[in-house]
């Protein structure tokens, strides 16, 4: 595809851009690259709109966007008590099941006794149990989750109605092309080829997994039998009979990310000895919530392997902080037998919240994470008594006690837990009521009346904040309970309040109720208010003009704007007014701002914006060109919005006059870039684009992202000369060499340059101060330009050009098998494998990487090379055990 396929607005609208799936990026590196370059698209006005979707991240990875004041963060919730209680009986419904309430009643309790409560909070997971039940109605679940994937596994391999006559059918095909040896062979391997794949799936989420299987085929079958060209999209269906893949369009995919996790898991499992090496290593993966599902899944499997005694794993995990002892109880959970006095220990030491190692300013709010993880201790009793002995204890957090009684309901009595929490709920303060009524709704939601009294004793009382009434009165309209709400809401806008967001939830509050209907009394209420504030103006503007008051609401709105409010404030009484009258509104707001006069910050651009935004683009340039014409001194802070303004109103034809105000305002080379952006993604054509590019190009002092978005435009408009150009510039510069050199590479790789991404790189590999990132830039453009089928030689320039450290081969290594291209890793994995350096975990997977991809014999003569330089003692033997991994003695037992 085309790279400016994009940078276009289609019909003047933005794109809507869904990344779905990011933790799916196995590489912490990569993933950094992809939230930088997507941190860079996200503007209010810009092209695109992303939404980016990802299982728990960890926080630092996020940096990038946080700063980003028009991107929101939510989490999914999973499916609650009342809905895992519709999804069974609709479930069962569907199964033809005469009545399917008490069917669902009894799975779920089933559920719980089983300890998959939590795991069955995710809807697929939801499924797998459900379709369990389905399919052996006489059989108890698998306890925990491991055995739940494992039944689930071993079910959707067999599920398949015709499953044993396609395996025929494949074998029998084969026979007739007189291959059947091979078909039998696929057959006899097909879970060792699924289990490679999902090894390589959970290490590099780009490598596409049809491409992997074909070469573990080639490295793997019998010299006497050979996979046939131009047979993967076959082989793809062959997969898809084991029942974790999806084959669809050529391209091979896990049914789910957790089913390669769990395969993966299971096969690290079986490799790890049993004084289990390197612990420490995997106890740190911990720390990223995109591990630990991995993590739970390699201890759970190796603690069930005979001879394995879980103890070890446990009490590395006591030992640790707050998150480590949660995958300890999390061991338990999963169906691990830890026998009931390691059992007790680990309980014990997770429900220890005052532990001074977990640095509780750190741990804020996770006590009630931990009582949720408690919670699927079902029946113990141990942990029922102190559950119920933290939420009877005066003096703890209302919130942890709150959270103690829920779990308490959960793991010994539904009853006993309920009444605790309604007793909370009669006693605590208003936020203490509002938690307890949150928790019963999950915990007895057919229990409607004590609830609604809660509420209703919430919004009564005098001491409570509006906004914490506000929530009472927006549950108690859940309920149908709606008597009094909308006086409620009008003694709100009537009264004292300033906040704004209490103001506009409560005017969006009695307009759900009562809809345009109210508007005399809203106007009533807003009238009588004593004292109004600056900052309620702008949300009793956005209510009045909800209700279709404009003119009572445009002295608040001119205020709004006349005292350079804060832009979402402003952006919020403009569109509400673009609302209720159109061009009439747009033509009212230029003649409004035609007296403006800036004293704080000039909101004009924005509001220029908005119009342009709505569609009123010879307003939206008026009023640009009223900030442009401003002769105050403070100009320059506002060009970049401003030629995004105006661009955003005129499109390609603004181009002249933007260049003329950037230059005659001496702007910086950030406004240059943003009117370079956005008259690219409105289309513009070379002539309107050069100029701009060329004065970012030549400018001392653009940034490399600045640079190289120039020299883009150049490299498409004019290819022929503008390779030498961009040199030139580069070499001009007076910094930032060895940096921008490997931010060009990929671009004048895409563009076909060979001789100048060759050349750039052999600059780089002469630097003694390569970093990572630049030796990846260098390899990744050399293998653009020259081709795949040039890999080896460009491993072998690498290496003859730089003296590698361990953790370079490694970033190579990694980068090339996630490239396809493992045989071209090898003498990197290698590297690896004989450095005493490098951590022994590393070492280890240095090897599996080795032997998956058929590199055994480099990896033997590797090993055995170190071994003849005589290391000392405790290398000899690493190595010693990690030979024998790549070459088992003869007659071992």
């Amino acid at each position: 595809m085309p790279a400016d396929r994009f940078a276009v607005r289609p019909h003047g609208v933005r794109w809507l851009v869904i990344v779905d799936g990011l933790d799916e990026v196995a590489s912490p590196d990569d993933r950094k690259l992809i939230l930088n370059n997507l941190a860079r698209e996200i503007r209010p006005h810009g092209a695109f709109r992303l939404l980016i979707t990802s299982r728990p991240l960890p926080q630092d990875e996020l940096t990038p966007l946080r700063d980003q004041p028009s991107l929101g963060f939510y989490t999914l919730t999973g499916f609650d008590s009342v809905q895992q209680l519709a999804f069974a009986e609709r479930w069962f419904a569907a199964q033809g099941v005469d009545d399917p309430a008490p069917e669902a009643r009894a799975f779920l309790e089933e559920v719980g006794h089983a300890g998959l409560g939590e795991v069955l909070r995710v809807p697929l997971l939801t499924t797998i149990a459900a379709a369990h039940r389905s399919r052996n109605p006489r059989a108890p679940l698998p306890r925990g989750r491991v055995a739940l994937y494992e039944q689930f596994l071993a079910d959707v391999a067999t599920a398949r109605e015709s499953a044993d006559a396609v395996d025929k059918a494949f074998r029998s095909r084969w026979e007739r092309r007189g291959q059947g040896r091979l078909a039998q062979w696929l057959l006899d391997h097909r879970d060792r080829l699924v289990t490679h794949l999902a090894r390589i799936r959970t290490t590099s989420a780009s490598a596409p997994l049809l491409d992997a299987a074909v070469r573990w085929l080639a490295t793997t079958l019998p010299a006497d039998l050979a996979w046939p060209d131009g047979a993967g999209e076959e082989l793809g269906q062959f997969l898809m009979q084991s029942g974790a893949l999806v084959h669809d369009h050529g391209e091979l995919f896990f049914l789910h990310l957790s089913f390669a996790e769990f395969l993966a898991a299971r096969d690290e499992a079986a490799r790890i000895p049993a004084d289990f090496p390197d612990l420490d290593d995997w106890a740190v993966e911990i720390r990223s919530p995109s591990s630990r599902n991995r993590v739970l899944f390699t201890f759970a499997v190796w603690a069930r392997r005979p001879g394995h005694d879980v103890t070890l794993v446990v009490r590395h995990l006591l030992a640790g902080d707050l998150d480590h002892r949660i995958m300890a109880l999390r061991l338990i959970t999963s169906g691990v037998r830890l026998g009931e006095a390691l059992e007790e220990a680990v309980i014990e030491r997770v429900v220890d919240l005052g532990h001074d190692s977990d640095h509780l300013d750190r741990y804020h709010g996770r006590g009630r994470q931990v009582l949720r993880e408690l919670s699927q201790l079902r029946g113990n009793r141990r942990l029922a008594a102190t559950l119920r002995r933290i939420a009877e204890t005066d003096g703890l957090d209302a919130s942890l006690r709150i959270g103690a009684a829920a779990a308490y309901a959960e793991v010994a009595s539904l009853s006993e837990g309920v009444a605790l929490l309604q007793d909370f709920g009669r006693r605590l303060p208003v936020e203490g009521s509002l938690e307890c009524c949150r928790e019963l709704e999950a915990l007895a939601p057919a229990e409607t009346e004590f609830r609604a009294r809660l509420l209703s004793d919430v919004l009564a009382a005098p001491t409570a904040s509006s906004w914490s009434r506000l929530t009472a009165a927006e549950e108690l309209a859940a309920l149908g309970r709606t008597d009094g709400l909308a006086e409620f809401a009008c003694s709100v806008l009537a009264g004292s309040e300033e906040n704004g967001g209490t103001l506009k939830r409560a005017g969006q509050f009695w307009f759900e109720l009562e809809g345009p209907s109210a508007a005399p009394r809203v106007r009533a209420a807003v009238a009588g208010r004593t004292r109004t504030r600056d900052w309620a103006n702008a949300a009793l503007a956005h209510v009045l003009f909800l209700f279709g008051l404009v003119e009572e609401a445009l002295p608040l709105l001119a205020h709004t704007i006349e005292n350079s409010a804060d832009d979402e404030s402003i952006d919020d009484v403009v569109h509400g007014w673009l609302d209720q009258e159109g061009e009439k509104a747009a033509d009212g707001l230029v003649e409004l701002l035609r007296g403006y006069e800036v004293w704080n910050s000039d909101g004009r651009p924005s509001i220029a914006m908005d119009l342009a935004g709505a569609g009123y683009r010879r307003q939206a340039a008026e009023v640009v060109r009223l900030s442009l014409h401003d002769p105050a001194p403070d100009t320059r802070h506002n060009l970049g919005l401003e030629a995004m303004a105006l661009i955003r109103a005129l499109g390609p034809e603004s181009a002249d006059e933007v260049l003329g105000w950037l230059d005659r305002n001496r702007a910086t080379t950030g406004s240059y870039a943003i009117a370079l952006r956005d008259l690219t993604e409105t289309g513009a054509k070379a002539g309107n684009l050069l100029p701009l590019a060329r004065r970012l190009l030549c400018h001392p002092g653009s940034t490399h992202s600045e640079f190289t978005s120039a020299a883009r435009v150049l490299l498409r408009f004019v290819p022929e000369n503008a390779c030498a150009e961009v040199l030139a510039a580069l070499r001009d510069r007076p910094y930032g060499g060895p940096t921008l050199r490997a931010a060009l590479l990929p671009l004048l790789a895409e563009y076909g340059e060979a001789a100048a991404v060759r050349t750039l790189g052999q600059e780089l590999l002469a630097d003694p101060g390569l970093v990572d990132r630049e030796l990846q830039a260098v390899v990744t453009a050399w293998l653009t330009v020259e081709g795949r089928e040039a890999a080896a030689e460009v491993v072998n320039r690498v290496r003859t050009a730089v003296r590698l450290t361990a953790d370079q081969a490694v970033s190579l290594a990694t980068l090339l098998t996630a490239e396809g291209q493992p045989d071209a890793a090898a003498p990197f994995w290698c590297q690896v494998t004989t450095d005493p350096e490098t951590g022994v975990e590393t070492r280890w997977r240095a090897i599996q990487e080795l032997l998956a991809s058929g590199n055994a014999a480099p990896a033997e003569q590797a090993l055995r090379t170190a071994l003849a330089a005589s290391p000392a003692a405790g290398e000899v033997l690493l190595l010693r055990r990690l030979l024998a991994w790549v070459c088992p003695p003869t007659g071992s037992v």
